[in-house]
């Protein structure tokens, strides 16, 4: 029955994030479409590729944190508490922010071993591998975990009696697998992208498609949140 629910609520959540997720592939077509036939693009991205290098790993350390941890709640604080910035918006700030800078030097790192591994092409069997490693390997027993765990023990207040929930099989099912195939509608055909740019631009563009997600994930749950408060 577990297992049941597990599917479930992973059904539910493709269901939710369907239009977010269809939206933002449109979004990504129309920025490949920019790439590929926009010289104003493409020598943007030059110019963002040289700070990526020049920077070395506090690019994707910093990136992480303000498209994760900063814009989420710059966006409660303009459209959804009026201006005034809480005690819960600094909490939530100083609680995901290690989190997601360390999130974004890991995948700068996975970026950097898949060119090693796979070599630095944009065909289809170059990008085939680093996708399924990105995302069969990677995100269920990395990313998914991590960012899930920690986001769930950081709103338990970090108190320790949490982490036995976190690392239990139930929270597996009930939490993390639903956002892990939910995830896989939008990230498949995001990360495709990702690995099609040359690799001093895979990071940038990463953090592109990030910034989309909590824009659109961001809006979507505050407003959900209004409407069950409205109702109660």
């Amino acid at each position: 029955m577990k297992f049941r629910s597990a599917l479930r609520r992973a059904r539910d959540a493709v269901r939710e994030n369907a239009i977010p997720g269809l939206f933002l592939q449109a979004l990504m077509l129309g920025f490949l479409g920019l790439y590929l036939w926009s010289d104003g693009m493409r020598h943007f991205l030059e110019h963002v590729a040289r700070l990526k290098q020049g920077s070395g790993f506090a690019f994707g350390i910093l990136s992480y944190v303000i498209a994760a941890a900063v814009l989420p709640e710059v966006l409660r604080v303009i459209f959804f508490q009026r201006g005034r910035v809480t005690w819960k918006n600094v909490r939530n700030f100083l609680g995901a922010a290690p989190m997601w800078g360390a999130m974004g030097l890991i995948v700068d790192l996975l970026y950097r071993l898949q060119a090693v591994w796979f070599g630095s092409g944009s065909d289809f069997w170059t990008i085939l591998p680093k996708v399924l490693v990105d995302q069969f390997l990677f995100s269920p027993f990395i990313s998914v975990p991590v960012i899930v765990g920690w986001l769930e023990w950081r709103d338990a207040g970090f108190h320790a009696g949490a982490l036995r929930e976190i690392f239990s099989l139930e929270f597996v099912g009930t939490r993390m697998f639903p956002i892990m195939v939910a995830g896989w509608c939008v990230w498949i055909p995001g990360v495709s992208l990702v690995y099609f740019m040359p690799s001093p631009l895979q990071l940038p563009v990463a953090v592109i498609i990030q910034i989309f997600w909590v824009l659109l994930i961001t809006t979507l749950s505050e407003r959900k949140a209004a409407v069950v408060q409205a109702l109660t």
